[in-house]
């Protein structure tokens, strides 16, 4: 027997502290060829950085064309709803430190005649935009009933219109996730017999403390560092100082089933009332990812991304 293969496997699971504003929100279509994005009473943070997602509104292309696939071959961008026209990627909203930009393919669009296919959907953000946020409503104070985006396709005969409407409350204070570092168990290899195999298992909790009253929802997102691994339910990417091979850390829930990576998942417990602070217990195990192994140590990193709504 090699003596190799009696080494010890360590890990070294790290979660960084982190919070952006990632809000969703459903559809309400004013008409066939309209729809509303968000539409409902929003709370976001008073002060946010000009840049940050305050919240993502997607819209199908069966919603814009009726097909799955659109030919976008006009794009019409009205600052606060009405009033005038722009060609930037980015306008303001009817809220003081609010804007909006609408994103075809992952690129931002204002006035344009260029023709862009798409089959996946495209989205409407919020935006803070450095301005104080002094709350409001979202709908443009210039038509009766205002639009923000018109898009004309070569599929459909009429224009589609998108609608930003809702009430947005500014909340003072946010959330903290403390940084934490877990420290898996050394395992010998032989444990990890097969493909999938899991040992060393260790629990931790994810902290979200002192989140202030007021908002509707909040919400945490997992984001691996180095992206999520297709087919690899939540399995993390090696991260630096990593000397082993064949093996990864995988982080689970408190049952054990895979954690969900990418999507917001709601704080259980929390109170628009009360607020307060909380705990989400996970786990952390060693997975077997290949048929070739070697021993070493095993890194990972996980970035929590908190979200208000």
């Amino acid at each position: 027997m090699k003596t190799t293969a009696r080494k010890m496997i360590s890990a070294l699971f790290i979660s960084p502290q982190l919070c952006v504003i990632v809000l969703m929100a459903l559809a309400v279509s004013p008409s066939a060829n309209a729809v509303v994005a968000f539409g409902q009473e929003i709370s976001i943070p008073r002060n946010t950085a000009n840049g940050s997602i305050l919240a993502r509104h997607y819209i199908t292309p069966s919603q814009v064309c009726g097909k799955s696939k659109c030919t976008v071959k006009k794009i019409i961008a009205f600052p606060n709803g009405g009033g005038g026209t722009s060609n930037a990627g980015v306008i303001t909203t009817n809220v003081s430190g609010i804007s909006t930009s609408l994103l075809i393919n992952g690129r931002a669009y204002g006035n344009s005649t260029a023709r862009v296919a798409f089959t996946q959907p495209i989205e409407v953000q919020l935006l803070g935009d450095g301005r104080e946020n002094k709350g409001g409503s979202l709908a443009g104070g210039i038509n009766i009933s205002p639009y923000y985006y018109a898009i004309e396709t070569e599929e459909y005969y009429s224009s589609f219109y998108i609608y930003l409407k809702g009430d947005i409350t500014p909340i003072d204070g946010t959330c903290s996730v403390p940084s934490q570092t877990v420290k898996l168990p050394k395992t010998l290899i032989q444990r990890l017999e097969r493909i999938g195999s899991t040992a060393g298992a260790q629990s931790f909790q994810i902290q979200v403390n002192n989140c202030p009253k007021g908002y509707n929802r909040i919400g945490y997102t997992l984001d691996p560092v180095g992206g999520v691994i297709e087919n690899s339910p939540g399995v993390l990417p090696l991260a630096g100082g990593s000397t082993a091979s064949g093996i990864k850390i995988r982080v689970e829930n408190a049952q054990g089933t895979p954690a969900t990576m990418g999507s917001s998942i709601t704080v259980d417990g929390y109170s628009k009332a009360a607020g307060g602070s909380f705990v989400i217990p996970m786990q952390a195990s060693y997975i077997r990812t290949d048929t070739v192994t070697t021993p070493g140590t095993v890194n990972g990193a996980l970035n929590v991304f908190i979200d208000y709504r």
